[in-house]
């Protein structure tokens, strides 16, 4: 199969970049024959002001490459990833004309919403959600604190709306989960059809034994992401579990001023479980922190996409306790650890507990107490199972085939491929049959 798979690369590098790469090495790596097409985000912002506002919402110049490269390649499938801004939706209008199966994974709802998250002040926000032209984006500058930019984004939606752009030539959408999917649904913006298809990790990761005996947060240091909520639960704890914490933002300082207070306490025999900030890590220590812990913590409070950390922690056997918001608490159930009221510090803290043994003796868990992570150590083989059933690169190829050759048999009914399944409208990410590799040419074209 013919697959072109076109991206904009944010200015800062973000989770829709990984999953991008990760999705062309892994078709790649199953014998398709992949074309990249990407944009940077920086160079749209280079071309100055006016062609920025221009191009974010018609960037005619990206459609007729995505033609040409389409008619000159024989295209079989177009996959769209971020287009936002220095492509533009018309891409995908410009690939459904010239013959190419449209495709395209929500990573947000930008189409709903300019910040493209749902969250403001501090808090969820769905003021424009189901709205045509949404004017409490631009009066809030909800994009960059900027109502020209804000503009530019609700113009896009306006637009392309009004040109029935994702309705008429995208021929399906793939939402990492049912929340994503049934966001966009409820909101009435005319959209192609939605199918639910996790991301995965794309790299061998193997089991730790989670011998650290901590719990650990990965991400951001920002308010959306739960970050004050985590460091107020901590000193509620009954039972001892020291929390380590990994990553960069601005609420570093406090992190920091939370560190030196918890140490103080440690050094005077005061009860306290300790705060560490270890600062940002490379990749493959990020890896090993995660193995090494005994539960990974993700309270954010904005309502995630999905969270790709949370795979990552099952693939090295670790169970999670996240937000009871968003999709990444679809991934987590009470085999694999635990959900909490979002923004809720004392049920944060009740969740942890009811997931350790409690001791009589606070000082070192694994030295005097080492039963008492046994329920946490209990669900590390079935974390790891999670990983296994649902989110290597094997079955997620799987999945992707069986969607592009889905979307393929309702565009061109007459055309050859590979599986006869569920239509497209029925497709369950958890029912999805393995299918065979089309024979194919390995190549790789990148267009930058």
């Amino acid at each position: 199969m013919r697959i072109l798979l076109v991206h904009s690369y944010y200015r800062l590098r973000g989770g829709e970049d990984v999953v991008f790469e990760a999705e062309a090495n892994m078709l790649e790596s199953f014998g398709h024959e992949v074309f990249r097409y990407t944009r940077r985000n920086e160079d749209l912002v280079a071309q100055g002001r006016l062609a920025n506002f221009k191009n974010t919402i018609w960037n005619r110049e990206v459609a007729d490459d995505i033609t040409r490269l389409i008619r000159s390649q024989g295209i079989d499938v177009a996959h769209f990833h971020n287009t936002f801004p220095a492509i533009s939706p018309l891409s995908i209008r410009a690939a459904h004309r010239a013959g190419a199966v449209t495709v395209q994974t929500l990573h947000n709802s930008r189409p709903l919403c300019a910040a493209g998250v749902c969250y403001r002040d501090h808090q969820p926000c769905t003021a424009c959600i189901g709205k045509t032209f949404a004017l409490p984006a631009i009066q809030h500058a909800c994009f960059h604190d900027s109502r020209m930019a804000t503009s530019a984004v609700v113009l896009k939606n306006l637009v392309h709306r009004a040109k029935k752009t994702f309705q008429n030539y995208l021929d399906v959408a793939i939402a990492p989960t049912k929340y994503v999917r049934d966001r966009y649904v409820s909101s009435n913006f005319p959209f192609a059809p939605i199918v639910v298809k996790p991301h995965f990790i794309d790299v061998e990761l193997s089991t730790g034994a989670g011998r650290g005996g901590y719990a650990l947060f990965v991400g951001r240091l920002s308010e959306e992401k739960g970050l004050r909520t985590l460091l107020e639960a901590w000193p509620k704890l009954r039972g001892h579990l020291p929390l380590k914490i990994i990553g960069k933002g601005p609420l570093e300082n406090e992190v920091r001023d939370v560190t030196a207070n918890s140490l103080h306490h440690d050094q005077t025999n005061s009860p306290c479980n300790a705060v560490e900030h270890l600062g940002q890590l490379d990749q493959q220590s990020v890896y090993d922190a995660i193995g090494d812990a005994a539960v990974l913590i993700l309270p954010s409070h904005c309502a995630e996409s999905f969270g790709r950390v949370v795979i990552e922690a099952y693939a090295k056997g670790t169970p999670v306790v996240c937000a009871n918001q968003g999709g990444q608490a679809e991934l987590v159930h009470p085999g694999v650890g635990g959900t909490f009221q979002s923004g809720d510090a004392d049920d944060l803290a009740r969740v942890i507990d009811s997931l350790i043994t409690l001791t009589n003796n606070p000082s070192d868990a694994r030295a005097n107490g080492p039963d008492q992570y046994e329920v946490l150590d209990a669900m590390r083989p079935l974390a790891r199972l999670e990983y296994e059933q649902y989110y290597t690169a094997a079955i997620n190829h799987d999945q992707l085939q069986q969607i592009y050759n889905n979307a393929i048999t309702k565009r061109w009914p007459d055309r050859h491929h590979s599986i006869k399944d569920a239509p497209l409208e029925g497709i369950d990410t958890r029912t999805l049959h393995p299918s065979p590799v089309l024979p194919t040419t390995e190549r790789r074209t990148e267009t930058a």
